[in-house]
């Protein structure tokens, strides 16, 4: 279980997760719902490491 202790898969598992659910949640049609799933899990995946990314340099000391 050593894999759970790594960021991106956890991340992974946390934007899959919450993808699913939101999806489940609100949507009905069977394309509308495949296109919120990418677009949130995405969203979330993409955003996080976009926002990691960004963050790296700021803990200026």
């Amino acid at each position: 279980m050593s894999f759970l202790r790594n960021h991106g898969v956890l991340m992974f598992i946390y934007a899959l997760a919450t993808a699913l659910f939101f999806t489940l949640l609100w949507k009905r049609g069977k394309a509308e719902r495949i296109r919120f799933f990418l677009f949130v899990f995405f969203s979330l995946f993409l955003g996080g490491i976009a926002l990691g990314w960004a963050m790296y340099p700021l803990p200026l000391r």
